[in-house]
């Protein structure tokens, strides 16, 4: 995580995009080799044709591991944070995007998943705070109702512990005689 955690800030729960948001690129990347394996060893004349053929190949082959790479970085820069004071969203490879949810202000949350998320364990999560942008949602989750369980849990122990720092209304006196 690039995002400082402030003084009395620790990190409760860290969780990134799931690894489907890279099987597309990773099957890209396995048809490119299938390809430049076949265009070197199945094919046996030496042709002008086929030299451009191998050229092309290797080209998609290094364009395809590149795309890959690329993902799966991002992938790991895509992270959600849960800490005892704010929710963290930092995602970026080159450039850096954070958004924050301090817990005072999110009013509800909610979560998704289809069959094949309950499967694999991943989903959409939506927050909604009282800020003007609304709800904020993250798709791809890995485990995503983890995600909002933690979120909600923070949520209340933070609203607990304000509430124990906040002096309450003045309480009437009882006193004896009136």
């Amino acid at each position: 995580m690039r995002t400082k955690l402030r003084p009395a800030e620790t990190k409760v729960l860290e969780t990134r995009a799931h690894w489907l948001t890279v099987v597309v690129p990773f099957l890209v990347l396995v048809l490119a080799l299938a390809a430049t394996i076949a265009a070197y060893v199945w094919i046996e004349k030496e042709t002008d044709f086929v030299k451009g053929l191998r050229i092309v190949c290797l080209v998609v082959l290094a364009l395809a591991g590149l795309w890959f790479l690329y993902r799966e970085i991002y992938r790991r820069r895509d992270i959600w944070t849960v800490t005892n004071l704010r929710v963290i969203d930092e995602r970026g490879v080159f450039n850096l995007y954070t958004k924050e949810s301090p817990l005072e202000k999110i009013n509800n949350l909610s979560y998704y998943q289809n069959i094949p998320g309950r499967v694999l364990n991943y989903g959409r999560v939506e927050i909604q705070t009282a800020a003007e942008d609304g709800a904020t949602i993250y798709n791809m989750v890995t485990g995503p109702k983890k995600l909002k369980d933690t979120v909600a849990r923070c949520r209340d122990e933070y609203g607990q512990e304000a509430a124990r720092r906040e002096p309450g209304p003045p309480k009437p006196s009882s006193a004896p005689g009136k």
